[in-house]
């Protein structure tokens, strides 16, 4: 499902000019990566668009700590099951997405006073969404990754269709979703965790065993932030493996909605 390869350390480029260069354990996380969900890859990117920025990897080529944090700090709310009702919705969350905009509009010849009461009201509707969702903000066109757990199955949903302005499509992936048995999510993320930090330990070795002349580092400090990395890592993890959260106040969000469709009803029979 996850899939990396780090670059060679000797190959990343350090931050700042020598003799004031230096790598940090952020750095040597430089790599590739790409998701696998059935017959869709993510992070890749179309043939038009490789030629375009005469690019060597057809993958997502940045730090993959970037990604690791955006993804693991959602685990506590992935673990929350979402309601039947909800879960439906996620078939299709630009339906969603556009009602609630539609709905906002209704309002925008308001007082200033009232039209801010119906943002916060816009914003809880969606929250259940923002709550389970991370950009890739540090890419152009990054793609939106949202995950929705119900019971024992998952339902990854993404948006990923971008154009630059030259008119080539970004990413070879379309917009789309993927589910999932929710174990079966948890052994995947594991295994990507396991593979991630066997080769971080191989990237710290060779760091801390080679004597370097131009760069600087921190060996101590890089040991002691790898194991401090992987500890968080597992702890995030076991948010995944716990009794299911009862975080979300779902009264409120399904009592918002249905007042949202009810509006947009009685609107559209104007």
């Amino acid at each position: 499902m996850i899939n990396f390869k780090l670059k060679n350390v000797e190959k990343i480029v350090p931050i700042g000019e020598k003799p004031n260069a230096y790598l940090s354990w952020f750095w040597l996380t430089d790599g590739e990566l790409w998701l696998k969900f059935g017959e869709h890859t993510l992070y890749e990117y179309s043939q038009e668009a490789l030629e375009h920025f005469e690019s060597l990897t057809p993958y997502n080529d940045y730090y993959i700590v970037r990604f690791l944090e955006d993804f693991t700090a959602l685990f506590e709310n992935i673990n929350e099951s979402i309601p039947d009702d909800f879960y439906r919705l996620t078939q299709n969350l630009n339906h969603v997405k556009d009602h609630a905009q539609k709905w906002l509009d209704l309002f925008e010849t308001e007082e200033e006073q009232i039209m801010d009461s119906y943002r916060d009201k816009h914003y809880t509707i969606l929250s259940w969404i923002y709550d389970r969702s991370f950009d890739s903000g540090h890419l152009i066109g990054g793609p939106l990754f949202s995950f929705f757990r119900c019971k024992n199955k998952i339902r990854i949903v993404w948006e990923t269709d971008y154009v630059l302005k030259n008119g080539i499509n970004l990413w070879t992936a379309k917009d789309g979703s993927f589910e999932m048995s929710f174990s079966d999510f948890i052994k995947e993320i594991k295994k990507f965790g396991i593979e991630f930090f066997e080769a971080m330990d191989k990237q710290i070795q060779f760091t801390i065993s080679k004597e370097w002349e131009d760069i600087q580092i921190d060996k101590i400090k890089l040991i002691s932030e790898h194991n401090e990395r992987k500890l968080e890592f597992y702890k995030n993890l076991s948010l995944l493996e716990q009794k299911e959260t009862e975080k979300t106040n779902w009264k409120e969000i399904d009592k918002l909605y249905k007042q949202m469709t009810n509006d947009l009803q009685i609107k559209s029979k104007l």
